[in-house]
């Protein structure tokens, strides 16, 4: 009977320790899969300002920063003003921007003028459906501030959106290259963990088109 018992120890023993151990290689690997997802993780940064890198020049810019350890695929990028998205620059420069002399069903043909006729001109550079590398930093929109006197017009319009800008908001769905993905809002600094960000999901809040 005595050694019926130490059988039982040492048999309860041996299951105690194979179980911890599956416990430790279970732990171990959810540490390192953790890891390595950290270890590649994007974080983007939305931002604007009004002055060139060379502090000396006029431009306003809507920039997006991939500030994170990993690749940045981001497939959604959209700006709201007052609580409405933006769908087309110059219907929202119209709105926003234009002068109270205007009539409200002449500011479109207003700000279509002016970009025809050289007063202003906004660059754009692609965000959605883009991988932005580490530390990769793109100007979404480029607007150098027209002349005064020569570009009257597009200066007005370029004014009143260095007053505007500080009202927009932006929307940015992005993964990682381990197909986790996330919602960030700005300028809330909010960032939450979604399912996904397939382009099809935000179909009903198209990102802003190309003016001129």
């Amino acid at each position: 009977m005595h050694y019926r018992t130490i059988e039982l120890v040492v048999a309860a023993s041996v299951v105690v320790i194979s179980l911890a151990s599956l416990f430790v290689a279970v732990f171990q690997g959810i540490v390192m899969d953790r890891t390595m997802k950290a270890s590649v993780m994007p974080v983007i940064q939305v931002g604007h300002g009004n002055v060139g890198e060379d502090r000396e020049s006029w431009v306003m810019t809507i920039t997006v920063h991939n500030t994170g350890l990993g690749p940045a695929d981001i497939r959604y990028f959209g700006m709201r003003w007052q609580g409405e998205p933006i769908r087309d620059t110059s219907q929202f420069l119209a709105r926003c921007c234009a002068p109270d002399s205007v009539p409200e069903d002449q500011r479109l043909g207003y700000m279509h003028q002016a970009f025809r006729d050289g007063e202003m001109a906004l660059v754009f550079d692609e965000v959605q459906s883009r991988f932005l590398a580490p530390q990769e930093r793109v100007d979404f929109i480029a607007f150098d501030r027209p002349d005064a006197e020569t570009q009257p017009r597009g200066h007005a319009v370029w004014q009143a959106l260095d007053l505007v800008r500080h009202d927009l908001r932006f929307d940015v769905c992005y993964c990682s290259v381990f197909e986790d993905c996330w919602l960030a809002r700005f300028p809330a600094q909010s960032r939450e963990p979604v399912a996904r960000c397939d382009i099809a999901d935000w179909s009903a809040e198209p990102g802003p088109n190309e003016a001129g």
